[in-house]
């Protein structure tokens, strides 16, 4: 059981929770916070002053004021007004992680709302009662407004939700496993609505996985090494302590201590053999590898050293109180703000998602170091297992490689800038953290795909090349592993069923745990 008192949650346990089904509940410490900014929003809620979203309208309207006999329908009228989206669903996992890393910003206690609320929207959470949630609607300014909307549905019996496979009435879900929906009090609605937590949700969501294609690349990258017989010289880690960047001299060591499990490339690491012996003066000779392989611990670096920035921010912001106005039951005051702005998170999902697209260009560039025979020291041209001609090997499959590639660049635009004035021009500024977010989404299964092939590839050049010559121990892994979905490419034969298993089997926990090497040293943040 995972604790939420809305300071603490990390991206992994986001992971657990929203991938894994992984249990959560309001921690206790968190109660006595949540319950005395209640009684503040109570005690102003009651006193003659405009407070936004308790007695005023929302947004370009806040200048009309609303009856304390209204207040309560004025927060229904809040959810119906928004209850606007549209487009494909958010999946379950993603539904999970907006439902978790709202809760886990309720859980301060500076949004004044009871905690009976965060208790259903946990409840609802752990028993995967999942409201329908629409993708488009967001601006990411006053928080992801139309999305929290048909999440909150769901916790007053509004809309519909999914339940062990069926779509049912929300009201009635929550019946089939022993809940209710609640009636709305003052602030309620917008402290559900007013927030980042789709986007963040999404983000943390996505720095999981992009994490876990980092390591795969630097994995794939060993491999292609030890098929292509490359020069280990280029993982010294004197040159790039002599740059100075962290990220890049840890990707370096780990590509290293994979190559390492071959005891040809241990000997060669080791013994420093490219400081001691001369290079060839033989003419034609070449002394250096392509970018693809002498470069990667540069590119991969750079990712990581991205990639430690964004874990920070969407860690910061799925602890961070995201709504307006916040009550700050220590001091008595209500204070209004912008906190609802999303920019850190819609920067920081285009920063990633550019990141994730160059990780897709090296693989693909990679691959097509393997399947080109001008280029591959000595391999089948196309990687055919049979008579070249005769057979096309992997050709097919580089070209899906290609295709995923363009596709994933056209996912280089950044959402973050493309602010356009809405809400009678009150939010004339807005961060489209919510569409960066989804962007960045789209572009993680480009990436598996152009993985599992990378992987399919180098694992057809090894048995070219004859596994006992190449394999080392990560990379006999590996090996094992796509043999034991995918067989070894004897002659042409269609591979789309081939790709996608090993796509779901990279994602998987299991193959992850077998393959990957973990982080030898962690970023201090």
């Amino acid at each position: 059981m995972i604790a939420l008192n809305g300071h603490t949650l990390s991206v992994s346990e986001a992971w657990r929770i929203a991938e894994l089904n992984f249990p959560c509940a309001l921690a206790e410490e968190a109660r006595p916070q949540i319950n005395r900014s209640r009684e503040l929003v109570e005690s102003l809620a009651a006193q003659p002053r405009a407070i936004y979203g308790i007695n005023t309208g929302f947004g370009p309207l806040s200048g009309f004021r609303v009856s304390n006999e209204d207040q309560q329908q004025h927060q229904i009228h809040l959810l119906h007004h928004l209850t606007v989206g549209q487009g494909a669903l958010f999946s379950a996992a993603e539904t999970r992680a907006i439902m978790l890393a709202r809760a886990n910003a309720l859980a301060r206690g500076f949004s004044g709302i009871r905690e009976k609320l965060i208790d259903l929207l946990l409840a609802a959470l752990n028993k995967n009662v999942l409201p329908e949630i629409p993708s488009e609607g967001s601006v990411g300014a006053s928080g992801d407004l139309v999305p929290l909307a048909h999440m909150a549905g769901l916790l007053v019996g509004s809309g519909y939700a999914w339940l062990n496979g069926e779509r049912l009435p929300s009201t009635e879900a929550l019946k089939r496993v022993g809940l209710a929906p609640v009636e709305l009090q003052c602030k309620e609605g917008l402290a559900l609505v007013n927030g980042t937590s789709v986007m963040t949700g999404l983000a943390a969501l996505s720095a999981h996985e992009a994490e876990k294609q980092l390591h795969w690349l630097e994995l794939l990258t060993a491999c292609l090494f030890q098929v292509l017989g490359g020069e280990p010289e280029v993982l010294c880690q004197q040159i790039h302590m002599a740059r100075g960047f962290r990220g890049q001299s840890l990707v370096a060591k780990r590509i290293s201590d994979s190559l390492r499990t071959h005891p040809d490339f241990a000997k060669r690491i080791d013994e420093h053999q490219w400081g001691s012996q001369a290079k060839p003066m033989d003419g034609g000779a070449e002394i250096q590898d392509p970018y693809s392989l002498r470069c990667a611990p540069q590119v991969l670096g750079a990712f990581q050293e991205a990639h430690w920035h964004v874990e920070e921010v969407v860690t910061r912001e799925l602890n961070a109180s995201t709504d307006n106005p916040l009550v700050f039951p220590d001091t008595g005051m209500v204070i209004h703000g912008g906190n609802f702005y999303g920019q850190q998170i819609a920067m920081v999902s285009d920063y990633e998602r550019i990141g994730l697209i160059k990780l897709a260009l090296l693989a693909e560039r990679q691959i097509e170091r393997l399947v080109n025979w001008r280029y591959s020291r000595g391999l089948s041209p196309m990687l055919a297992g049979g008579a070249p001609g005769l057979n096309s090997g992997l050709s097919g499959a580089q070209l899906l490689a290609t295709s995923l590639a363009a596709e994933a660049r056209l996912l280089g635009t950044a959402a973050s800038i493309q602010t356009i004035s809405t809400n009678a021009n009150n939010q004339d500024v807005v961060s489209m953290g919510c569409i960066a977010a989804k962007m960045t989404r789209t572009m993680l299964p480009l990436l598996w795909k152009i993985l599992a092939i990378e992987a399919i590839t180098i694992v057809q050049a090894a048995d070219l090349r004859g596994p006992e010559k190449v394999l080392g121990g990560d990379f006999k892994k590996l090996y094992e592993l796509v043999r034991g979905t995918s067989a070894k490419l004897e002659s042409d034969r269609p591979l789309n069923e081939d790709i996608a298993r090993v796509t779901a089997l990279l994602q998987s926990e299991s193959a992850q745990q077998h393959c990957l090497r973990t982080a030898t040293q962690s970023h201090e943040h």
